[in-house]
C-alpha cells in the first residue's frame, strides 16, 4: 500500500478549499442532528483531505491526511497556540501541560518529564497489576455490569496511587474523589461557552456541584502539597518528582505550589478519563468478537498464570497490545486535536490567517480506507509484530492517538502499560459477552474525550 496523495479540492470562491456551507446546515438542522464525529467524517468523505468551513464567522480547517497532520504537529507547531477549548479550559485546569503556551509549557514539560521516564513508569507496573486484580476480584459472576463505571474506578485508583501515593481502596474514598472528578469534568464543556464566567456565578444546582467538585479537588491536591512540603522526600509517586524537580535551564528553579497543583489536576483528569474510556471500548469490542477474546485469554493465561501482572509482563503481552492499539484506532479517547493559528502561513497553497482554527480528527484519519482496508472491521492483526511490512506502508501519522511533537502526551507510556496489563488481567479472569438484546453498535459521546454515551453493560462470567 503506497502513501495516498493529497486529495484537495478548491471551493467555489477559490480562496478556500471545499467544504460544507454553514447556513444550509444551520437552516436544515443537520448540524444539530449530527454528532461532531459524524459531521467530520461526512466532511472528509465529501470534500477530501483539507476541508474549510466557518462557524459564526470563524474560519476552520479540517485536516484529514497524515501528511497534513504531521506538518500541523511537527513542522508548523510553532505557528499555533492551543485550540479554543483548551484556551478557555484554563479557568478549570490552570496553566498545566494541556493548556499552557510557550515558553511556560516547555519549562513545565522539562520539570515533569523525569516523572514519566521508562524506569519510573516500570515501578508503577505493580500498582496497575494489583488494582486491576482488585477490580476483577470484586465482580460477581452471571451479572450484567456497566464496565465503563468499573474502568473509571480502576483508572482513578491507579492514578491516585501513582500520582499521589494515595490508596483509594474503600468505596467511600473512591466515591468522594470520583464525585469531585466527575463534577469537575462537568465544567469543561461550559468553559468553551462565550459567557462561561457569568454561567459559573449562576445559583444553579449543577453549578453548585461543579463548584463543590472544584473545591474538593483543590483541597485534596493542595493538602497533599502542603504535607509534602512539610515532610519532603521521594515516596515513589509523581507528586514527589514534581516537587523535587529542578529546571537546570531556568534560574526560576522548582515549581510553585500553584504550578504543581495545575499539573496534578491535569494528570488526574486526563489520565483518569482517557484510559478508562479506551479500556471500556476494548472490553466492548472483545465481547463482540469471541475469537479475539479467546486468543487474548490464552495469552494472558500463558504469561500471567494466576498472579497479578507486573511491568515485566508488559512487553510479553503482544496480542493484548495489538488489541489495545486497534481499539484506539477505532475509538481514540482523544478523538480530535485543535490548534489556533498565531503566525500566518500556508497549507497546500491556501493562506492560513491568524485566528484560524485547525483541527486534526484522529477519529477520521484512523478510519481512512486508504490506510486501513475495511476500516470499520476490528482487526488487532493490523498491529501484529510479524506484519511490520503493512505497518511500514502506512504513513506515520495514520495512527496518532497520543499526538506528537512537543505536545505529545507526556503520560503515553503509563497509559499503554495501564491499558495492556488491565486488559490482560480482566480477560484472564472473566468471559465477557453482550447482554441479550444489546445494540450492535455503541453510541458515542464525542465531548472533551470520546466516551460511550450510555455506558458499557456487559455480561460477565468467571473463567473456570
Amino acid at each position: 500500500m503506497s502513501a495516498a496523495k493529497l486529495d484537495v479540492h478548491p471551493g467555489r470562491s477559490k480562496r478556500y478549499p471545499a467544504g460544507p456551507s454553514f447556513l444550509p446546515r444551520l437552516v436544515s438542522g443537520r448540524m444539530f442532528r449530527q454528532t461532531a464525529v459524524e459531521s467530520m467524517t461526512e466532511s472528509a468523505r465529501r470534500y477530501g483531505d483539507l476541508v474549510h468551513y466557518t462557524v459564526f464567522g470563524r474560519h476552520i480547517y479540517q485536516l484529514n491526511h497524515p501528511e497534513l497532520v504531521e506538518d500541523l504537529l511537527l513542522k508548523d507547531a510553532g505557528k499555533h497556540h492551543r485550540g479554543i477549548v483548551m484556551q478557555r479550559a484554563k479557568t478549570v485546569l490552570g496553566e498545566g501541560l494541556l493548556t499552557s503556551e510557550e515558553p511556560l509549557h516547555m519549562r513545565q514539560r522539562r520539570l515533569a518529564q523525569p516523572a514519566f521516564l521508562r524506569q519510573r513508569i516500570a515501578a508503577y507496573g505493580e500498582v496497575i497489576g494489583q488494582n486491576a486484580a482488585g477490580i476483577s476480584e470484586s465482580w460477581k459472576p452471571g451479572a450484567v455490569r456497566d464496565v465503563h463505571e468499573d474502568m473509571l474506578e480502576l483508572a482513578l485508583r491507579i492514578v491516585g496511587k501513582c500520582l499521589f501515593d494515595l490508596d483509594v481502596q474503600s468505596h467511600e474514598e473512591v466515591k468522594k474523589v470520583s464525585t469531585a472528578v466527575d463534577a469537575f469534568m462537568g465544567f469543561l464543556p461550559l468553559a468553551i461557552l462565550p459567557f462561561s464566567e457569568q454561567i459559573q456565578r449562576l445559583p444553579l444546582p449543577a453549578m453548585r456541584r461543579i463548584r463543590k467538585g472544584q473545591a474538593d479537588l483543590d483541597a485534596i491536591i493542595y493538602g497533599m502539597i502542603r504535607e509534602r512540603r512539610r515532610l519532603p522526600g521521594d515516596r515513589g509517586d509523581l507528586l514527589s518528582m514534581l516537587l523535587e524537580a529542578v529546571d537546570v535551564e531556568d534560574s526560576s528553579g522548582r515549581m510553585s505550589d500553584q504550578q504543581v497543583h495545575d499539573e496534578c489536576l491535569t494528570i488526574m483528569l486526563a489520565g483518569h478519563e482517557t484510559t478508562a474510556n479506551a479500556l471500556s471500548f476494548a472490553l466492548w469490542l472483545i465481547a463482540k468478537h469471541p475469537d479475539v477474546q479467546t486468543r487474548l485469554w490464552q495469552e494472558a493465561c500463558t504469561i500471567l498464570g494466576d498472579r497479578a501482572p507486573t511491568a515485566d509482563d508488559y512487553a510479553r503481552l503482544t496480542y493484548a497490545t495489538q488489541v489495545f492499539s486497534e481499539t484506539m484506532r477505532l475509538y481514540p479517547p482523544v478523538w480530535v486535536i485543535a490548534r489556533t493559528c498565531v503566525d500566518p502561513y500556508e497549507i497546500a497553497g491556501y493562506p492560513i490567517a491568524k485566528g484560524t482554527v485547525l483541527i486534526a480528527p484522529q477519529f477520521v484519519v484512523h478510519r481512512d480506507p486508504r490506510f486501513y482496508p475495511d476500516p470499520l472491521r476490528f482487526d488487532p492483526e493490523r498491529f501484529a509484530v510479524d506484519k511490520k511490512e503493512g505497518a511500514r506502508s502506512r504513513p506515520r501519522f495514520a495512527f496518532f492517538p497520543f499526538a506528537a511533537g512537543s505536545r505529545q502526551c507526556i503520560g503515553e507510556g503509563l497509559a499503554w502499560m495501564e491499558g495492556v496489563l488491565s486488559l490482560a488481567t480482566i480477560v484472564r479472569d472473566w468471559r465477557l459477552s453482550l447482554p441479550e438484546g444489546s445494540a450492535t453498535e455503541i453510541v458515542l459521546n464525542p465531548a472533551i474525550s470520546l466516551r460511550p454515551k450510555y455506558g458499557v453493560p456487559l455480561l460477565v462470567e468467571r473463567r473456570s
